[in-house]
């Protein structure tokens, strides 16, 4: 016991504090164990005990969310007059587009990334326009604190220099374990652990810790603000306070589950126990064929409103997750999770499978000699399938809100999830590290991608355009990839394992991109079209590795500081057109110059992908991606720096946003005029 052991003198300090803590969380009489799970909540904090909740079925967004947005249009028609230059009198409500910044995951660098890019956002009147706000993972706790208003304001500024103040603090450290053991902050802290622990089917996972840990240092007030402590800070159902008057984007938080169908079960029970090496063959050629026809990932959306899953068509409100349910109802009246729960889901990328750690430590095991690597790399071929399904850290575990629902889920749902007792909750980054699933199925017209991704950027783009063939999305932007401009052409031996040349790039990936395909008959010849001309789509596993982006960050921030080449953009955009079909043999390549009559001619989805690069007019001579994803704190300054420069680049960008922004607002002006003059002459002529 942590009690019991013989601490050094000269951590006396800390010995006494982690007693203390320990005995807060014992069960004795005055603990503050005790005193939570043994006092009725507090109804002005959490009044949802007095309510019981039912799953809403169906793919439709729900009615406070389609309020919100009749709020936004009215809200922001000033501020997009306002960036567009033109009188408030010649915008149409109807004519607004529907804009998203989707923020990617990546630990403290994504933080900083999205903290400084909404600062940027603010001050170019581009967040006043926005009406989406999805993270993953670090850009999560921007989001969250953002939106739980614990900086003591909403602010992008004000946040983004409460969490430059909070990240320096690290995880262990005598700050943090006197705010886990001090009035009024332990029990603010604590309360979604202790409330976890003894529902039901409660238990303690070390997501749950981790998150703990994490808003002790981000979603806790600064000391010279403790006084605006609230538990409602940690309500994500109080975030819609933020939104109220529809001021800011409505957040989304996502999160994904790995459910395995019966089939993918069995035969990989069979993998675990088989010698021979034709079966074996046999057996991984079943797991492809029913890898192509089983959806692995499903993706969670956590707003102030509700939670649930498109892919299940099933949703319960943001207030009663954590309750069990039943048939659609919910079987008890507990107090709502914590976000100290979900801060630790949403960026719980250390419940990967084996096969994720593997290539998240690409660049420890390329410092191996040669051989050795490849030998590992061999290893991690042949028993990819067993390595895909070990979990050495168990996922946050909630109670399976769909249970019973048999037969009600959407065509396609897992075998077998509505018998589960639990839903296991992961980072979404496992599956898609830029948050566009959850904004295409509310038809958005333009997506702003932050990314901060540690690597595997060209990755994203193959999934989410997988993702939009397999929903028959035909304006997404096909062709959109990693920017050629910042790529290098690295040996081989550089790449990630994944990602070498004697095997296809990620044939799981390849698969599923080509199934898309086949099915989608509008697009069946476009593969084919694209190697007659000579040119590859995004999901072709046979293209060439792309790199890791830190040597070429370093290599840019190095030339454009000596000048000896041109600084590399910081932001590309891309829109789509549903006429670059198959039989036109068309990709969308990325806009170089924004000429409004050609922007306005495309009827798709504009994308503006701001990757994080250095910009030596922000931070001379600093390479972001010297800061690890793997960081567990970051000096003020070093915070600082990664904000000014995610700030520089999204200001360097708002000329190509705001471009983008007006032809698609023309486009859907046009179009809705034309609609309306077409519906006029037909009244006209019946009236005849």
């Amino acid at each position: 016991m942590l009690d019991q052991l013989q601490w050094p003198e000269s951590f006396g300090r800390l010995k006494t504090q982690v007693n203390a803590l320990l005995l807060e969380l014992g069960r004795g009489p005055g603990s503050l164990y005790s005193e939570i799970a043994d006092t009725p909540p507090d109804i002005k904090y959490n009044p949802e005990v007095q309510w019981d909740a039912t799953v809403r079925l169906g793919d439709g967004l729900c009615f406070s969310e389609r309020a919100y947005l009749k709020d936004r249009k009215r809200k922001m028609l000033s501020a997009f007059a306002k960036l567009m230059d033109v009188a408030p009198s010649e915008i149409d409500e109807r004519d607004l587009p529907i804009i998203a910044i989707a923020a990617s995951g990546g630990g403290f660098r994504a933080m900083c990334n999205t903290a400084g890019a909404l600062v940027a956002a603010e001050r170019s009147g581009i967040l006043d326009c926005t009406t989406y706000m999805a993270g993953i993972s670090g850009s999560c706790w921007s989001m969250g604190a953002l939106y739980s208003g614990v900086s003591g304001s909403y602010s992008p500024t004000k946040v983004a220099e409460h969490l430059r103040k909070r990240a320096s603090i690290p995880y262990i450290d005598s700050a943090v374990l006197d705010l886990l053991v001090n009035s009024p902050t332990n029990k603010y802290l604590l309360s979604g652990l202790v409330r976890k622990a003894i529902t039901p089917l409660g238990s303690i996972q070390l997501v749950d810790i981790y998150g703990t840990l994490l808003a002790a240092r981000l979603l806790t007030p600064t000391p010279e603000n403790i006084q605006l402590l609230d538990p409602r800070h940690l309500s994500l159902s109080h975030f819609s306070e933020s939104i109220k008057d529809a001021s800011l984007p409505l957040p989304i938080f996502a999160a994904v589950s790995r459910h395995l169908s019966e089939a993918e079960r069995k035969i990989k029970a069979a993998q675990r126990i088989v010698a021979d090496e034709n079966r074996a063959a046999t057996l991984r050629g079943e797991e492809e064929l029913v890898e192509k026809e089983e959806a692995n990932w499903l993706w969670y959306e956590f707003s102030p409103y509700e939670i649930g899953c498109d892919e299940l068509g099933a949703w319960v409100p943001s207030w009663s997750l954590g309750r069990q349910f039943n048939r659609g109802r919910s079987l008890e009246r507990l107090p709502e999770v914590s976000f100290t729960i979900y801060t630790g889901i949403f960026a719980s990328a250390f419940t990967a499978s084996l096969r994720f750690y593997f290539a998240e430590v690409q660049p420890l095991l390329r410092q191996l000699p040669s051989m050795l690597y490849t030998w590992i790399g061999d290893i991690i071929d042949e028993r990819q399938h067993q390595f895909d399904t070990i979990h050495p850290i168990v996922p946050g575990q909630l109670p399976n809100f769909v249970k019973g629902l048999d037969g009600k889920l959407r065509s396609g749902s897992p075998d077998g999830i509505t018998d589960s007792e639990t839903i296991g909750f992961m980072d979404a980054g496992m599956a898609l590290n830029i948050p566009y699933y959850p904004l295409l199925r509310r038809n958005v017209d333009c997506i702003i991608a932050l990314d901060a991704s540690a690597d595997s950027q060209d990755l994203w783009f193959k999934r989410a355009s997988a993702y939009a063939v397999r929903k028959g999305l035909k304006t997404w932007p096909r062709g959109a990839h990693w920017p050629k401009e910042i790529a290098l052409n690295k040996s081989e031996a550089d790449a990630p394992l994944e990602a070498r040349t004697d095997e296809p790039q990620d044939t799981r990936e390849g698969a599923n991109l080509q199934l898309a395909q086949a099915r989608e008959a509008e697009l069946a010849g476009q593969a084919q079209k694209q190697l007659e001309s000579g040119t590859k789509e995004i999901g072709d596993e046979n293209s060439s590795p792309l790199p890791n982006i830190s040597g070429n960050a370093r290599d840019q921030a190095s030339s454009a500081a000596d000048g000896s080449k041109a600084p590399t953009p910081s932001t590309f955009v891309w829109i789509g057109s549903s006429n670059a079909g198959p039989e036109a043999g068309e990709v969308s390549p990325p806009i170089e110059h924004f000429d409004e009559g050609e922007l306005a001619s495309k009827d798709g989805i504009g994308i503006v992908y701001m990757p994080l690069l250095p910009n030596e007019e922000a931070v001379p001579g600093m390479d972001p991606y010297s800061i690890s994803t793997w960081r567990f704190e970051m000096t003020m300054e070093e915070s600082g720096d990664l904000m000014k420069i995610a700030e520089y680049n999204f200001l360097a960008g708002e000329p190509k946003i705001k471009a983008l922004i007006k032809a698609i607002w023309l486009r859907k002006k046009r179009a809705r005029e034309t609609k309306e003059r077409e519906k006029f002459f037909e009244h006209f002529e019946h009236s005849l």
